[in-house]
């Protein structure tokens, strides 16, 4: 039975951690955290620290055996990406946390791990192809398409759609140079819009927590960038979020040994087809757990909501009602200057007040991706 002197494992202590260290200690359980950073804020907040690299996982396991003569381990958070995964599943496989396990790591991380493995489960992904150089290319994929780092080590960094012939080069060189494995990734080009669904998966099932729509714009060199995120989805209580159900569940039953949040992306075509584009072991960036959720529902914590499932409280979790919200980040199209506050907020009566109150936000002359998002076959 867990007490709550039972310390509770937090992998990273930086900036982006510090919300689960403090829902940690709300909770009264104790934290052991590391971090390579001996300055790293949440080191404030913690009982014991580990001074080493998150990515060294058999230092970091080494050091766990050590506490473990003295304390029971409890539960395991761990906001993280990259490498840092492989470390965050193995703990949780070496201290029999509920957590990831090491199988789904290559699925969050490398583009072409993924579509493999939707191809081989016959999961619906956009047709791809990974490439050390552009000869290698298939001649028969049809632009325009998408190129990406295969393990992407920044972001949205040299993602972009390609639409002439000329620009397939430099596009691909991009995306080698700022992949983590010296691979890009070639994908069709699908139009529509993104969505991201967060749920929780247990023994092969999952349950679905929430949807939001992702606001993705194109630069005039085809760079895609993330304009911002907003909630609750156009897709709710329509066939493509039935359609996006059924794969999240033919998704978990191929992923054993795992107990654990995630999130999935989807590119929803203009018919309302959805096609899983990215996979999220690492709880969510983008402004969603610390604005989007909570000013959509003001009682809804998604840190608290992480601890109980590190600590198996599924007694206690309770999904969010979503109301009309968006967060738009700072960027040079947006008419409002938000270079002192990183980001907008807006918030609407009904989605249709929101989504105008979006377009309304940006310059014009961007081209928007999104357009299906608005449009009446998200509905």
């Amino acid at each position: 039975m867990i007490q709550k002197n039972d310390p509770i494992i937090c992998l990273g202590a930086g900036i982006s951690q510090l919300p689960l260290i403090q829902a940690v200690k709300h909770r009264g359980y104790s934290v052991v955290a590391i971090d390579r950073d001996s300055d790293a804020p949440g080191f404030s907040l913690a009982d014991t620290k580990i001074i080493e690299s998150t990515y060294d996982m058999e230092i970091v396991l080494d050091a766990l055996h050590v506490l473990e003569k003295r304390h029971h381990f409890c539960g395991l958070v761990a906001r993280t990406s990259g490498p840092a995964l492989k470390t965050a599943a193995a703990i949780a496989e070496e201290f029999h946390l509920p957590g990831l396990n090491r199988e789904i790591v290559p699925l969050a991380t490398e583009k072409s791990k993924l579509r493999e493995f939707c191809e081989s489960h016959d999961i619906l992904m956009p047709k791809g192809q990974k490439i050390s150089q552009l000869k290698e290319l298939d001649s028969n994929f049809p632009l325009p398409l998408i190129l990406k780092p295969d393990l992407p080590l920044i972001g949205k960094k040299d993602i972009r759609v390609v639409w002439k012939s000329s620009d397939l080069e430099s596009a691909v060189q991009a995306a080698i140079q700022s992949s983590g494995n010296g691979f890009a990734e070639v994908e069709e080009y699908i139009d529509g819009f993104d969505v991201a669904c967060l749920f929780h998966i247990d023994k092969r099932n999952a349950s679905i927590v929430c949807f939001w729509d992702e606001l993705v714009g194109f630069k005039k060199n085809g760079e895609i960038f993330a304009m911002g995120v907003s909630a609750p989805s156009v897709v709710i209580r329509s066939q493509t979020e039935k359609k996006i159900r059924a794969i999240i569940e033919s998704f978990a039953l191929q992923l054993a040994d795992i107990n654990h949040l995630l999130i999935l992306s989807f590119r929803v075509d203009m018919s309302g087809n959805p096609y899983i584009i990215e996979l999220h072991a690492d709880l969510g960036g983008d402004l969603i757990a610390e604005e989007l959720l909570p000013m959509s529902d003001s009682s809804f914590n998604y840190f608290k909501y992480c601890i109980n499932i590190a600590t198996n409280s599924i007694h206690e979790l309770a999904i969010p009602n979503l109301h009309p919200f968006a967060i738009l980040f700072e960027s040079e199209f947006l008419k409002e200057n938000t270079i002192n506050k990183h980001f907008i907020a807006l918030s609407g009566e009904d989605l249709k007040d929101l989504h105008g109150k979006i377009f309304d936000s940006f310059d014009k002359k961007l081209f928007l991706s999104n357009v299906g998002y608005y449009n009446s076959t998200a509905s």
